[in-house]
């Protein structure tokens, strides 16, 4: 005798939801939180905060640190840049591009910090930004009324 398991849950057969309905669902998904519009992307980025200072280490392969400008806006960090396409021969035909080319734009909230103390470094694709914490402590008393 031979057992065949059946699966009787029509919502996951491959006819009720085909293969290639789900592949452009994914597709739609996973470009959307990547891509902010044409032509630009959202590096990763990873925070650390350590005793005296934080570190923010964003993925930036295939960059060069010519292409990077950092800046420092009111109380915002902003990394911005371009990966840049590589030229191609013409007959080349990608079976599959998910490499992102283009500019990119990311902000982090720092306060009111002093730029020139925030060290910078781009090793191996990963520019590693080291942003010193503020010594200062404010605190203030509240009178009770």
């Amino acid at each position: 005798m031979t057992i065949i398991k059946s699966n009787n849950n029509k919502f996951q057969t491959e006819n009720f939801f085909p293969q290639t309905f789900n592949a452009l669902f994914n597709s739609l998904l996973n470009d959307s939180m990547i891509k902010t519009e044409a032509n630009e992307f959202i590096p990763s980025a990873d925070i650390l905060e350590k005793e005296n200072h934080y570190e923010i280490h964003l993925l930036l392969p295939k960059i060069k640190k010519e292409d990077i400008k950092i800046s420092l806006e009111d109380i915002y960090l902003k990394v911005e840049g371009e990966r840049k396409s590589e030229q191609t021969a013409e007959k080349e035909k990608y079976f599959r591009r998910e490499i992102s080319y283009g500019k990119f734009s990311r902000s982090f909230k720092v306060g009111k910090i002093d730029v020139s103390k925030i060290e910078a470094e781009l090793n191996e694709g990963v520019l590693n930004i080291v942003v010193p914490k503020q010594n200062e402590k404010i605190e203030h008393n509240i009178q009770i009324k």
